[in-house]
């Protein structure tokens, strides 16, 4: 069962972010293989904004409730799992009946700022702010 909500939960974003962004996410198929992050930017998207929505491994969680403590334990699994492919950690989350949040490395929002690890050097955004950031990539 949480596998399919898991499933379910990385389609519904994937089509928040198309509406948005006009830019395709598609399941990562090899995660539960490779142990990597769940959406990916398809083959076939060119252009700046899918360029700089692949920067990221987005991992997603959808919880019935996002204590901080889950969210700092997800936030190590994505900024791992980012480490392993090069990519920038973003960890997309939502509660029941909650909206999406987002979870990116601080220096995303503030480059002159050096990248560090843990959540403490993150800054939480909703949908919108997360499609302005990848936006903002472009220029």
């Amino acid at each position: 069962m949480q596998r399919t909500k898991g499933a379910t939960a990385e389609r519904e974003l994937a089509a928040l972010i198309f509406d948005e962004l006009g830019v395709k996410l598609v399941r990562n198929l090899d995660q539960s293989r490779r142990g990597g992050h769940d959406l990916i930017v398809t083959d076939d998207e060119t252009g700046p904004v899918a360029a700089s929505l692949a920067r990221y491994a987005l991992e997603v969680k959808r919880h019935a409730a996002t204590p901080p403590g889950s969210v700092r334990a997800w936030w190590g699994q994505a900024e791992s799992q980012a480490a392993r492919v090069g990519l920038v950690p973003a960890l997309a989350y939502r509660a029941d009946r909650g909206a999406w949040r987002f979870v990116l490395p601080l220096v995303e929002l503030r480059p002159d700022l050096t990248r560090a690890p843990g959540i403490e050097y993150t800054a939480d955004l909703s949908l919108p702010a997360f499609c302005a950031v990848v936006r903002e990539g472009t220029r």
